[in-house]
């Protein structure tokens, strides 16, 4: 049901390791992407976090792997750490990009996971809150519902996620890698693999 959603453009929430996300096929008919950030009032230009199936999937779509990323992905993926990435104009997903780079997560939630084995795709990643809200409101099912329900086509529930913190993320389009956002990673865990 979720695949079928997504094919056909829709909008679904869903849980990670982390937070519920609110994601897409960015791909679909309908700009669905557009229509997520209308929904939670973030700037269209604001990029999202695109979770992908596995590192191989940035080769298959033509994204070089700088060997930072080779390090980090090979030890925290699948799991809460964001890669920033540049993304040639070749590549397929040079069309999500934002300015040639995009974010993205391999996640280690069996749900993710399921639907990537059935389908290899970029599943557009952004927490299930208002734009400036607290997190807190997209780890709660029912402050979900209440703000989402009507703008969303699903909404795949496992309960009150506790405080889980958001991906760490890491800017590795820069000269020396850069932390956007400590999380989940601890900066000393990234260091411990790769110089931060």
């Amino acid at each position: 049901m979720a695949l079928k959603t997504l094919a056909g453009g829709g909008i679904f929430i869903y849980p990670t390791e982390t937070l519920y996300g609110i994601g897409c096929d960015p791909f679909a008919p309908g700009q669905p992407a557009g229509k997520i950030s209308a929904i939670k009032g973030r700037p269209e230009n604001q990029p999202f976090i695109v979770l992908i199936p596995d590192i191989r999937f940035l080769e298959e779509n033509a994204i070089p792997i700088p060997p930072a990323a080779a390090a980090l992905g090979s030890h925290f993926w699948p799991g809460p750490l964001t890669l920033i990435l540049s993304v040639p104009d070749s590549s397929p997903l040079s069309k999500i990009a934002r300015e040639q780079t995009l974010a993205v997560r391999v996640s280690s939630h069996p749900f993710v996971q399921a639907l990537f084995e059935r389908r290899r795709f970029p599943l557009v990643s952004t927490s299930a809150n208002i734009s400036g809200a607290d997190e807190d409101a997209a780890r709660d099912p029912a402050k979900i519902k209440e703000i989402f329900s009507s703008h969303v086509d699903l909404f795949i529930s496992e309960g009150y996620k506790g405080h889980i913190l958001p991906s760490t993320i890491l800017d590795l389009t820069c000269r020396h890698p850069e932390v956007v956002r400590e999380g989940a990673i601890r900066i000393s865990q990234l260091a411990s693999v790769h110089e931060i």
